[in-house]
Formats: C-alpha cells, sequence, structure tokens
C-alpha cells in the first residue's frame, strides 16, 4: 500500500524534521549531483503538483460555481428576494478567512496528507449537500460550513510548496495551484454548460444537479490524498534516501537558515517580528484588491457576459465564459515561468493589475459587444498574475518559518477578506454596465499597484544597501549560526524583487 511505503522507516520518525534537513543540508550542500537532483525534483512534480492542482480545481469549483446556478433558476428556487443571493455569496467567505492564519501555524502540527485529505472530503459533502437546499436559511449553513471546510487548504498549499521548492522555482510551481482556480473557471462552464440539459430530471432543477455533481469529486480527491500525498520531503515514500537528501539541500541553497534548526520553528517572536514588518502589511493591502476582482469576476462572470448581450441564452453566456478563463491560464503560466526565470516579481504583478484596469474601463466606456467581451480577456490577463505572484513573493523572502507562517496566514486571512464585500459590486439593478462594481475594482487594483512599487521600491533599496556593506555592523558580535538565524534581516540576505 501506499500508506505503508510512506511510513515504512519507523527509525526516522524518532529525529526531527528540522534535524534531518539541518544534516542533509550540511552533508551534501557543496556536492550535489546536478543531474540526480534534477530527477529527484521531477519525481516531486509528478506526485506533488497533481495533487495541488486538482485540489484548487475542485475547491474553486464547489465555492464558485453558485454564479453558474444562478442562471438556472437558483434564486427563484430558494425564494431569494434583494440582496440575499449576495449575502449568500459573501457570507462563505467569513468562515473561509477565519481558519486560515492558524491552519498556517499548525501545518507542521498536522499530517498535511490527513489534513487536506479530511478537508477535502469534508466539503466535498458539505457541496452536495448545498444542492438540496430548500430556502435560504439552509442555503446560508452550508455556505458558513463550506467555507469553514476549504479556508485551511489553501494556505496549508502555500506553505507545503516552500517545504520541497526554492525561492528560485515557487513561481512557476506555485502556477499549477492557481491554474487550477483558473480552469475551475473554465471547466465550470463546460460543466454547467452540460447540466443544464439535465434540467428537470428526477424531478431536479439543473442547478441542484450542479452542486450535487460537483462535490463528488473533491471526496474522491479527499480519499486519495489522505492515502497518497508525502508529508514532507524527509517522509516522501515516492523517493530514496539519496533523493530525499537531496531535496532536503536542494530547497536550502540559496538560503542557509536550514542549519539553525531555531529558524525552523514557530516562535513567539516570529510572530511579533511578522506582525511589525511593513511589508507584510503592504501585501496584505496588495492581495486584497487582486481578491476584490478575483472574487467577484469567477463569481459574476457569467452574469457580466449575460450583460454585454442580454439576447444570449443561459447556455450561450456559459460556453463564452471559457476561452477567459483559458486565456487567463494561458498567461498566467507564462508569466511565472518569465517570472521564475528572471527572478523577478513587481513588475509582472503591476503590469497584470494594469491590464485589468484597462479591461475594466472597456467594461464601463465600450460602445460594442466585441470591444466589451474584450474587456473581460484584459480582465483575465492580470487576474491571477495581481494575486498569485503576490503569494510567491511574499513567502519566497522570509526564510524563518515562524515569521514565514505568520506572513501568509495574515496575508491569506485579511486579502481573501475581499471576498465578503465582492459580491456585492455587481447587483443586478447596477445592470447592464455595473458601474459601481468596476469602479471599486478598478480603486483597489490602483491601491494594489501602489502597494506593489513601494516594495519594490523598498526591497531594492535594502539589497543596495547590504552589497555596499552598510548594514555590515549587524554581523558584529554574532556567530555564523546567529547571522543565519536572523532571516530575511540578516545583511547577507538578498530580496527577490
Amino acid at each position: 500500500m501506499l500508506f505503508n511505503r510512506r511510513h515504512d522507516d519507523s527509525s526516522r520518525d524518532s529525529v526531527p524534521r528540522e534535524k534531518r534537513a539541518e544534516d542533509a543540508c550540511d552533508e551534501s550542500l557543496a556536492s550535489i549531483d546536478p543531474a540526480a537532483e534534477k530527477r529527484a525534483l521531477r519525481k516531486v512534480d509528478w506526485h506533488v503538483l497533481p495533487v495541488v492542482f486538482l485540489f484548487y480545481l475542485f475547491s474553486f469549483l464547489d465555492r464558485s460555481n453558485i454564479g453558474n446556478g444562478r442562471l438556472y433558476g437558483l434564486e427563484e428556487d430558494l425564494g431569494l428576494k434583494g440582496d440575499q443571493f449576495q449575502t449568500a455569496t459573501s457570507i462563505l467567505f467569513a468562515t473561509y478567512v477565519s481558519c486560515q492564519l492558524p491552519a498556517s501555524w499548525l501545518v507542521k502540527t498536522w499530517h498535511p496528507s490527513r489534513f487536506i485529505g479530511g478537508i477535502a472530503m469534508l466539503w466535498g459533502i458539505i457541496a452536495s449537500l448545498t444542492g438540496l437546499t430548500q430556502n435560504y436559511g439552509q442555503l446560508i449553513a452550508c455556505r458558513l460550513l463550506l467555507g469553514l471546510a476549504e479556508g485551511p487548504g489553501f494556505p496549508v498549499f502555500v506553505i507545503y510548496l516552500t517545504l520541497f521548492y526554492s525561492r528560485r522555482e515557487l513561481a512557476f510551481r506555485f502556477a499549477y495551484l492557481i491554474a487550477g482556480g483558473a480552469l475551475a473557471g473554465a471547466l465550470g462552464g463546460i460543466i454547467a454548460y452540460g447540466i443544464g440539459h439535465m434540467d428537470g430530471v428526477q424531478g431536479y432543477r439543473a442547478w441542484r444537479w450542479l452542486l450535487i455533481i460537483e462535490g463528488i469529486p473533491s471526496f474522491c480527491l479527499g480519499v486519495v490524498v489522505w492515502f497518497y500525498l508525502a508529508d514532507s520531503p524527509e517522509d516522501a515514500w515516492f523517493l530514496n534516501p539519496e533523493e530525499r537528501r537531496f531535496i532536503a539541500t536542494h530547497r536550502y541553497r540559496d538560503v542557509r537558515e536550514a542549519t539553525n534548526p531555531s529558524a525552523q520553528t514557530l516562535k513567539r517572536s516570529d510572530v511579533i517580528a511578522a506582525l511589525k514588518d511593513w511589508k507584510i502589511w503592504a501585501f496584505v493591502i496588495q492581495d486584497f484588491g487582486s481578491d476584490v476582482q478575483l472574487f467577484s469576476y469567477s463569481i459574476f462572470l457569467p452574469t457580466i457576459v449575460q450583460a454585454i448581450q442580454p439576447e444570449w441564452s443561459s447556455l450561450n453566456v456559459q460556453a463564452l465564459t471559457i476561452p477567459c478563463y483559458v486565456w487567463t491560464t494561458i498567461v498566467f503560466f507564462a508569466v511565472a515561468y518569465i517570472s521564475d526565470a528572471l527572478q523577478r516579481r513587481a513588475v509582472f504583478m503591476i503590469g497584470g493589475a494594469s491590464a485589468s484596469i484597462i479591461g475594466h474601463i472597456m467594461l464601463i466606456a465600450g460602445k460594442s459587444v466585441a470591444v466589451k467581451f474584450l474587456g473581460c480577456f484584459f480582465i483575465g490577463t492580470g487576474l491571477y498574475v495581481a494575486s498569485g505572484i503576490g503569494i510567491v513573493w511574499m513567502p519566497s523572502n522570509l526564510p524563518r518559518y515562524g515569521k514565514r507562517t505568520t506572513a501568509v496566514g495574515m496575508q491569506l486571512m485579511l486579502g481573501n477578506s475581499g471576498g465578503i464585500p465582492a459580491p456585492y459590486l455587481y447587483p443586478t439593478s447596477d445592470g447592464p454596465r455595473y458601474t459601481m462594481g468596476h469602479a471599486v475594482t478598478i480603486a483597489v487594483l490602483a491601491l494594489g499597484i501602489v502597494m506593489d512599487a513601494a516594495l519594490w521600491a523598498g526591497m531594492s533599496r535594502t539589497n543596495r544597501r547590504r552589497k555596499a556593506g552598510l548594514e555590515d555592523y549587524k554581523l558584529e558580535g554574532r556567530t555564523e549560526e546567529e547571522v543565519d538565524g536572523l532571516g530575511d534581516d540578516s545583511p547577507r540576505y538578498i530580496y527577490v524583487t
């Protein structure tokens, strides 16, 4: 069994993971066989990235399919009035964000395989049961529970990827996680188009079938993850001992904090340092703005497309959302690859947010159907670039584990709070232009650009000072281990910008 293979070396469990990583790093940092390391990294890609991709794909589907269901009569069948649909959409994020910071702290305490597998099974059940709701109250209850089940997954996977990959590899690998969300939009449109033909089967409306069916794959994925996913590189059943050593070494090659075990544990001082770091708060503000766009677009793209040409049928609208998400996915993979190759983050985030702003302007001011539909593609150009690259940029610049996990939790918990106001930006009464929604999104994206520029300038200035030796006074009276333990405050540490 895969379970037995993953845990077959019981003697290893008595040695702390941090100590194993430290020993591996010290023994082989200078003598890695590049070909063997490449083979080991390829194995990690094949075993980890498909799980990462499917996890977020199913999570995003189950969270946002309520927007597709709206076109198939969900509001009418449940008797929703006024802004009750927006409330049902928004309220998920109240529980979704509340558990993200605690999950970030506890990721090393719990086995990721058990934790991720368990929540996937749980939210799959809840997602399917949402299709059986009969009134507004039941819908609200299901959305709250769905947010509680899905919330911990994203920060856990963000931190999980940093256990296997160095900061020079993170953006492209993280693209697989984000691509799951992007393709969920395209796949959601395809599934919604097909299930739309099931309206009335067994007496159920199409929106009910949509929610019931889309929850099943999540449950199945949870079962597989429970037995399949490796909890850490040191426990990876698909790697031999030498390959485990390679992965443990290579991920610390450009950041030597692995030589200081205290830097890889959660400490109160790291939590306080994260709360005091202006850069983390800038990332939070930027992420909030990009997530306002991300969540409103993922829920209301069918509504926006319908408003472009009201004569289009619901089935045609579902089909027309597909190319928008395909384009979004292609752009993000390309940008993530180039960003990793150049080790540049800010310029791509600013460019992506600017493209999205142009798209919103086209939807407000455009006169023709073609211009407005093209605007949806401009929005998609920056949709995941503006949010996804930032989620990689921040943790890759925080080598201390405690500060990194706290920062990731803060960024995702407060940033994802953008999902709370997002559903209210596109009320039916504001159609067909939805000027308020587009204008608010432009404003928060512009604020995000300011934050990106400030981070770029601040980190670049610090890098110049460190390269010029202006911060070497921090080395005085410190041992090598103490210098390593300074994390991103070390005068030897150079930020990725």
